[in-house]
């Protein structure tokens, strides 16, 4: 079965907006600094190649101005992700050492992080651990420091520095679109998502966030984890969404609304940013895409801004394979017109789900603090990484 005869549109042409001056040609002002660009008439995308990349300059850059981190030091950081290839890639700009406490890894992304310099100690399995492999790559993390004494751990999960990264590209946004009444991105480690939206209510007050996670995540409470196989065997090395544990930087008064996508909606939608716009993008923004699009149906007099974080390239083995493709065929022709409304985060399986949220601390949802999710609760692998 060819592709074409799953994904199928016509090429439109996305129209760029020039809403910045990053400050300077140096590589990494180009490479942190995404476009924006209009899809629809009312629908808007701030279009990263490596979203990561923003806060991974950002904290190794303060931490050497403060002295945390001296010139020639070394960097430890748990991720298997984007924001491992953005430290790498800033640490081999900055003249920096850099070792990665990683879970599973696809290969190109791997080929980058060793040709980059990084050093990788990879974690297989976080079975029957609370948290996941996330908290067995966490007390791995752990264990490196004490090896190496001054070594400077980024601290992706926690950071403050980690949103207010965001802080410039928001202004920008703000001052190019004016009003937006709706903003929709995925969450990982809740810094990109909350940072921009912290700055951009300060000029839409009214702004609606609508959060996107994956159905197998904790971070807005667990769900049933009854999911179709395609979103079990994905998780752990294809996206960069949804956690295990929930990270502190995971803003949730911010959210007005969660939206639980499955795999095959991502993988739907990029084919079709593909194929009509020409954009080569990874799931995630597949994901976010999918939830934005709806959105703007739904509200067709209102300014949607899609948070898309990155580039497609890294996925050519996988979900732009052909034979890949073929193999998850009867999946991938599963449709979702309509997300499906839940009562509570429990309730959410297979299907795309959307929860009102309503700003909403954790416990106030749930009823109880943040729980974590093992391997041995579903007997399928543990949630994959978050950049």
């Amino acid at each position: 079965m060819a592709t074409g005869t799953i994904f199928t549109s016509t090429m439109q042409q996305p129209e760029t907006i020039d809403f910045r001056n990053p400050g300077g040609v140096a590589p990494l002002d180009r490479l942190c600094w995404p476009a924006l660009i209009r899809l629809q008439p009312n629908m808007f995308a701030l279009q990263f190649d490596l979203m990561k990349i923003v806060p991974a300059r950002f904290i190794l850059e303060t931490a050497l101005k403060t002295g945390e981190l001296q010139p020639g030091g070394l960097v430890v950081e748990s991720s298997s992700g984007t924001f491992a290839l953005g430290l790498a890639i800033v640490c081999a700009t900055l003249g920096l050492r850099l070792s990665l406490v990683t879970g599973p890894l696809e290969k190109s992304v791997e080929w980058r992080l060793r040709h980059l310099g990084a050093n990788i100690d990879r974690i297989e399995s976080g079975a029957g651990l609370a948290g996941g492999i996330q908290q067995a790559r966490l007390n791995r993390l752990a264990e490196v420091m004490a090896e190496n004494p001054g070594s400077f751990w980024p601290r992706q999960y926690d950071n403050p520095l980690h949103p207010l990264a965001y802080k410039d590209i928001s202004a920008a946004t703000a001052m190019s679109l004016g009003r937006i009444d709706f903003v929709v991105g995925s969450v990982g480690s809740g810094s990109s998502l909350c940072g921009l939206t912290s700055v951009l209510r300060q000029s839409s007050p009214d702004l609606r966030v609508i959060a996107v996670d994956h159905n197998l995540s904790v971070l807005f409470g667990p769900t049933s984890a009854n999911v179709h196989p395609l979103c079990h065997e994905c998780y752990d090395f294809l996206l960069g969404m949804g956690s295990d544990i929930v990270i502190p930087n995971v803003d949730h008064v911010q959210c007005d609304e969660v939206h639980w996508v499955p795999v095959a909606k991502m993988i739907q939608a990029i084919h079709h940013l593909h194929s009509s716009y020409g954009l080569l993008l990874g799931p995630t923004s597949g994901a976010v895409y999918a939830v934005a699009e709806w959105v703007a149906r739904a509200h067709p007099d209102s300014r949607i801004l899609m948070i898309l974080p990155d580039h497609g390239i890294r996925y050519m083995q996988t979900v732009y394979n052909e034979d890949w493709l073929n193999a998850h065929a009867d999946e991938l022709r599963r449709t979702w017109d309509e997300p499906v409304v839940v009562n509570k985060p429990t309730e959410v399986t297979g299907d795309w789900s959307r929860f009102a949220w309503k700003r909403r601390t954790y416990p106030e949802v749930m009823g109880h603090g943040p729980v974590s999710r093992t391997k041995v609760d579903t007997g399928q692998p543990a949630i994959g990484d978050i950049g």
